[in-house]
């Protein structure tokens, strides 16, 4: 072990022997939890959730997870990965408060625009009522205006659910779903995008398909990743919806033929705000939001996502969760 390139090392890097006890820290760890060599690690190491790091550690399984640590009243954020005989201790508290600001603006902004919105809604909807009796420019005119607020309802919305689901607001309900009338439902809602483009569609979702789950989530999920699909096809491109299911697990893949994404953007398009390269030259709007929220809506319904792309020869994303949760 060379002990003068750990020392250079930020994160926290302590070894520990099979009596629990902790035979060498470096200095980032001494630093975070103080002189610690000779102390058993549940005692060196105060943090949330320590018996599960020491069963862990036992066991000689890996594990990782993020915890708090108090040190002189002040709280810290750790991320801690144990790989027997290594405990590893990152300091991401500076992290945290980051996303915990971001979060405040994201809540600053859905609850500013949300009552304007739809004050404005409202105006708009009585003009639109009146369409027969205005000159048709003035109509033009107030049916841009109703896609441009409804547009940015659906962002205000979509960050607002993103904000709930990230802060463990929301409550899962679970239903009886059919998979084929929810992708169908998805489909629709999207016909005046996927028709300006000529898309073809094929959805080979089984009626017969069911699953006990939060619908309004899954609906999310489906939505947005048919919406991206539609969103980086190009004119007269298809896009396939296929399921399939075995005992336990429902998948749902979304093919498209559109840009792709590049090999070294994939490991980030889950992040909140982040657009790949794809977004900017394809033209099309957006903040980053969809596949963030998919992430965070299917852990909540105990799914996970792949995603396979190759640039500028498609997309596909497959989901899986299971039959009942």
């Amino acid at each position: 072990m060379n002990e003068s390139l750990l020392n250079e090392l930020s994160e926290g890097i302590i070894m520990v022997d099979e009596g629990l006890v902790i035979s060498y820290a470096n200095l980032s760890a001494k630093k975070l939890l103080g002189e610690i060599e000779g102390s058993a690690l549940p005692d060196a190491l105060h943090v949330q959730g320590i018996s599960n790091i020491v069963d862990s550690f036992i066991s000689g399984s890996h594990y990782c997870t993020d915890t708090v640590f108090v040190k002189d009243e002040t709280t810290h954020y750790l991320k801690i990965k144990v790989s027997p005989p290594y405990v590893i201790a990152r300091n991401i508290t500076s992290e945290k408060l980051f996303e915990s600001a971001k979060m405040d603006f994201v809540n600053s902004i859905v609850h500013e625009f949300s009552t304007p919105l739809a004050v404005i809604n409202g105006y708009v909807q009585l003009l639109m009522d009146r369409n027969s009796e205005l000159p048709n420019d003035v109509s033009e005119t107030i049916d841009r205006i109703s896609r441009s607020t409804g547009r940015l309802s659906r962002l205000v919305e979509e960050l607002g659910i993103l904000s709930n689901l990230e802060l463990q607001n929301y409550r899962v309900k679970v239903e009886t779903v059919n998979l084929r009338e929810l992708v169908d439902e998805a489909i629709g809602d999207l016909q005046a995008k996927w028709n300006r483009k000529k898309l073809e569609i094929i959805t080979t979702v089984s009626p017969n398909t069911y699953a006990a789950v939060d619908s309004m989530l899954l609906f999310r999920v489906i939505s947005n990743l048919i919406s991206n699909a539609v969103k980086y096809s190009s004119v007269g491109n298809k896009i396939e919806v296929v399921s399939r299911e075995d005992e336990s697990n429902i998948y749902i893949s979304v093919k498209d033929d559109g840009i792709g994404i590049k090999s070294d953007e994939l490991p980030r398009i889950f992040e909140r705000f982040y657009r790949a390269s794809n977004a900017r030259t394809s033209g099309s709007s957006g903040l980053g939001l969809g596949l963030s929220l998919v992430k965070h809506a299917l852990n909540l319904i105990n799914g996970t996502i792949d995603v396979r792309s190759r640039y500028m020869m498609g997309t596909t994303a497959t989901i899986t969760f299971p039959k009942n949760m």
